[in-house]
């Protein structure tokens, strides 16, 4: 029986150049963590390659040789990313998400609004509540829960499903700026909130022209061409 193709409509699709442009990532640190890496253990008696798997496990098939990555794939980078910027090892953030892939039962255990750090240990709510205080520290096989609250500035700028509590949309510069990554829309390129049209298109326009044509031309407000603007220079200087 024939394997079944992932479904690739509703997903996004990212390139590796798109996660390092929207993520302000390398693209070293992109492809070690969706793909995994070895290296040579040097002070062995004898010399070992060792392997690391991925941190981020992609789903898309590859399309001409393209390492594709989802936006629930983008959304769990963007997690691991904070967390090793709040200085966690990438090896406990690898051992943190194979417990909670186990805890929540979801392959995806970096998109769920549950996912908590305090800087030090990485902790999950037990709540689909996002913000309650009953929390389990994900550190070890014998998960302790944990009184508190801990909140992390990526949450306000995330939509959670509310049944499945993973990510459905992200609001890069927050939810009072009309720009955002829906995978339902432009296969999850960034766009004008309410609209179909990637920033990158309208902040183009704008340059070329100014903000008066490219609201006229697109049928928007001059503050979303002004909100595009600003999110695609944010991208270029990073």
């Amino acid at each position: 029986m024939a394997k079944p193709r992932p479904r690739l409509l509703g997903v996004g699709m990212y390139t590796r150049a798109d996660a390092v442009r929207l993520l302000k990532m390398t693209p070293s640190r992109v492809t070690r963590w969706v793909r995994g890496y070895s290296y040579w253990l040097a002070h062995a008696a004898r010399p070992e390659r060792r392997a690391q798997p991925p941190v981020v496990r992609t789903r898309l098939p590859r399309i001409g040789g393209t390492l594709l990555i989802s936006f629930l794939d983008l959304m769990e980078l963007r997690v691991v990313k904070a967390l090793i910027d709040q200085g966690i090892s990438l090896q406990h953030v690898r051992r943190v998400a194979e417990i909670a892939s186990e805890v929540f039962l979801t392959p995806y255990p970096f998109a769920s609004r549950r996912i908590y750090t305090d800087g030090v240990e990485v902790f999950a709510s037990l709540s689909r509540e996002a913000g309650l205080a009953s929390l389990i520290e994900l550190s070890s096989r014998h998960a302790q829960i944990i009184a508190g609250q801990v909140v992390a500035q990526y949450m306000m700028e995330l939509d959670f499903d509310p049944q499945s509590s993973l990510a459905e949309r992200w609001w890069p510069l927050g939810k009072n700026v009309p720009v955002v990554l829906d995978p339902r829309v432009a296969f999850g390129a960034p766009v004008v909130a309410g609209t179909a049209t990637r920033t990158d298109i309208v902040a183009a326009l704008a340059g070329a022209l100014d903000v008066a044509v490219a609201a006229d031309a697109y049928r928007m407000r001059p503050n979303e061409v002004e909100a595009a603007i600003e999110f695609e220079s944010q991208l270029v200087a990073a």
